[in-house]
């Protein structure tokens, strides 16, 4: 996880979460694919989720669902939340995705528990005469 309080970055709404996304598009410049995505998985990360309106007006990212799909096939956890967001011109809600980054939930051995086993490795190696 991010500490908020280090890089000075707010997950609150309004104008507060608008300056956090422009600082990400900041972070990650340029209109090359993966510059795209990074910004869009740094939003998820910092900002909880991002809307495929906040994609396009702050991350400039004019196709989020594409490069959702790519960061998907890179083994991202992404959940796709269909929501009713304002237009930008502030007129009726629109149907749109939300997406949110699923934290990983485990699976993979822990970068503790690998460390051990190495060693564990090592030591048996070493008792039983095939390291010397």
């Amino acid at each position: 996880m991010t500490d908020y309080k280090r890089t000075g970055r707010d997950r609150g709404d309004g104008a507060t979460r608008k300056s956090l996304l422009q600082q990400i598009h900041a972070d990650f410049p340029g209109t090359r694919t993966d510059a795209q995505r990074a910004r869009l998985l740094a939003a998820m990360r910092e900002a909880g989720h991002v809307t495929t309106t906040e994609a396009r007006l702050f991350l400039e990212v004019m196709n989020p669902s594409q490069r959702v799909t790519e960061l998907r096939n890179q083994g991202a956890e992404i959940d796709t939340a269909w929501t009713l967001e304002p237009s930008e011109a502030g007129r009726d809600p629109h149907r749109q995705a939300r997406y949110v980054l699923i934290p990983n939930q485990g699976g993979g051995i822990a970068a503790e528990l690998a460390g051990l086993l190495a060693l564990a490795l090592v030591a048996g190696l070493l008792l039983g005469g095939v390291l010397r």
